[in-house]
C-alpha cells in the first residue's frame, strides 16, 4: 500500500513537472515569436506606408534642424530645415515646385519627381540589407534598435563632410517600441545625431497646393 502511495505522488509530482516546463517552453516561444515578429522595423514600416501610401513622416533633431515630409498618392510636400534655413518643396501633377514663402514665389521644375517617394524608396533600399539588433537607453527608456552599416542617407546635418571613408564606416539605428519607430540615430567616428520620428496618417490637402498670391519664377 505504502509502495502504491509513494508511485501515485512521484508520478503527480512527475507530472506537475511535466506541465511547468511545458508551460515555460510555451512563453518561452511566445516571447521569442513576439521579437522576431518586430525584429526588422525598417521592413515593418516600409510596409505600411506602402499599403496607405497617404502619410506624414516628421523627423526631429531641434527648432532648427527638422524635416516634415507628407505624401497623398502622386503629390508629396517636403519642407527640410537645417541649422535654421528652410527647403520646400511641392511634387504634384509630375512637377517640383521650390517653394519661397519669404518672397512669395516659387519655381517649377518640370518632370521632376525625383522627392516623391523620398522615404520609401530610402527604406526599400534597406529591406535586404544585413542589420544588427541592439538595446539602448534613451531618456530613461530603453529601445530596441537595428543598426546597418554605411548608412548616413536619414539623418538632417552633413555629417560626413565629403569624406568618403566616414560615411562607409557610418551606421544608423532604427529604434522602436513595438511595432512604431520613434528614433532615428546617425553615428559618424564621434559624432552622433539622434532624431525624434513621428508618423501619422491625416494628411492635410492644403499642404499641396501653391497659395494664388505667389508669383511663379
Amino acid at each position: 500500500m505504502e509502495k502504491k502511495r509513494k508511485i501515485v505522488i512521484i508520478s503527480v509530482i512527475a507530472i506537475v513537472i511535466i506541465l511547468a516546463i511545458a508551460t515555460i517552453t510555451v512563453i518561452v516561444l511566445n516571447q521569442k515569436n513576439n521579437e522576431e515578429s518586430q525584429t526588422n522595423i525598417v521592413n515593418e514600416v516600409y510596409n505600411k506606408l506602402q499599403q496607405n501610401d497617404k502619410y506624414i513622416i516628421e523627423t526631429t533633431l531641434d527648432n532648427n534642424n527638422k524635416m516634415y515630409y507628407a505624401k497623398d498618392g502622386n503629390m508629396a510636400y517636403l519642407s527640410t530645415t537645417t541649422d535654421g534655413d528652410e527647403l520646400k518643396l511641392l511634387i504634384k501633377d509630375g512637377n517640383t515646385y521650390l517653394i519661397k514663402d519669404d518672397e512669395k514665389t516659387y519655381y517649377t521644375y518640370k518632370n521632376n519627381e525625383t522627392e516623391l517617394s523620398k522615404i520609401s524608396t530610402q527604406l526599400e533600399e534597406l529591406e535586404n540589407q544585413e542589420f544588427k539588433k541592439g538595446k539602448e537607453k534613451i531618456e530613461d527608456k530603453t529601445y530596441k534598435y537595428n543598426e546597418y552599416y554605411g548608412l548616413t542617407d536619414f539623418a538632417i546635418q552633413d555629417m560626413t563632410n565629403g569624406d568618403g571613408q566616414e560615411e562607409q564606416n557610418a551606421k544608423t539605428r532604427f529604434y522602436y517600441d513595438n511595432d512604431k519607430l520613434v528614433y532615428i540615430k546617425t553615428i559618424v567616428g564621434d559624432k552622433q545625431e539622434l532624431l525624434k520620428v513621428n508618423i501619422s496618417y491625416d494628411v492635410d490637402n492644403d499642404l499641396f497646393n501653391i497659395p494664388s498670391n505667389y508669383e511663379e519664377k
